[in-house]
């Protein structure tokens, strides 16, 4: 073996084959460093990618934990609104019927006593009248949340409804209320839709108390004639704006007096008309609530449409 010329193999290559097949590794050489280059390059993107997904996945679960949560508080606070309104709604029925005895003689003995009532008595019997009236509405606003009848739809104008709610408020004398000449005719059950503008009024007529002042009613409709807007402004002391996203929340209430209940059930029957309701204060003083409700889907179809 050591009689071999260790130069025997490379003898056989001449220098053209030599510098081709040093050519070949090169390119070979330069395709392989591009193909690690791209799944380099694939691999980054990848952890980029794969970082993105865990960032979105990480988001994901806490809002999942978040509604979970969210959730779980609505269902809690259901049941214990389901618990309370029942009691309640008890409770508002049973007291109802006395309170109905306390003012139907009450409003006898005024007819019959009210020639020989001095000035004194007078001012107590209004008293009586203004206490007999706050419970009636207290009560009217605990069974109007806690029962969700079934609605009686048929179509309906606007203005005749809020006429009849206006025929069911005390106004005081200093008190102007100013109802647009428009009307809309809507789909709607008008008995309950008259309890909601009962307690915008009421809440009006309160937020005014003893001062001169107006409640303007507005009636209208939206562009696409789909939906009749009323808003009912009040020149009253308007809603501080920390209360805004809080006032038709259940039980939530900045009077004195009352159930806090009120705009809650306004807000339900509301939407269960398909429409809705909100609240704004307005610049200077006052306050506004507007009230948006599907307009009736064929008006040929009823004569009242004539009102309009």
């Amino acid at each position: 073996m050591s009689d071999i010329d260790p130069y025997l193999f490379m003898k056989e290559f001449s220098n053209e084959d030599l510098i081709r097949l040093l050519v070949k590794k090169i390119k070979e050489l330069r395709g392989a460093k591009e193909k690690a280059d791209d799944l380099n390059m694939r691999l980054k993107d990848n952890m980029v990618k794969l970082e993105e997904i865990q960032r979105t996945l990480s988001q994901q679960r806490d809002l999942l934990r978040e509604e979970v949560k969210q959730k779980t508080n609505n269902l809690l606070k259901v049941e214990r609104f389901s618990a309370i309104g029942e009691m309640s709604a008890k409770i508002a029925h049973d007291l109802r019927n006395p309170l109905n005895v306390i003012q139907n003689t009450s409003e006898i003995l005024k007819i019959g006593l009210e020639d020989r009532l001095d000035e004194k008595s007078q001012d107590q019997w209004a008293k009586l009248d203004r206490a007999i009236y706050r419970m009636s509405n207290q009560l009217e606003d605990v069974l109007d949340y806690v029962r969700l009848p079934q609605l009686k739809k048929r179509n309906y104008p606007l203005s005749m409804i809020i006429h009849d709610a206006m025929g069911r408020i005390a106004v005081p004398p200093q008190i102007t209320i100013h109802l647009s000449p428009k009307d809309q005719i809507i789909s709607c059950d008008p008995d309950r839709l008259e309890t909601v503008f009962v307690n915008l009024l009421v809440n009006a007529v309160q937020a005014i108390e003893d001062k001169e002042g107006m409640i303007t009613i507005e009636i209208s409709c939206d562009t696409d004639a789909k939906f009749a807007i009323v808003s009912i402004t009040d020149t009253g002391s308007g809603i501080p704006g920390e209360f805004l996203d809080k006032i038709f929340e259940p039980l939530f209430t900045t009077k004195r007096v009352g159930t806090g209940l009120g705009l809650s059930s306004c807000k339900s029957i509301v939407e269960q008309h398909g429409g809705t309701i909100t609240a704004a204060s307005v610049f200077g003083s006052g306050a506004r609530f507007t009230i948006k409700i599907p307009i009736k889907s064929d008006p040929d179809d009823d004569p009242t449409n004539q009102l309009q």
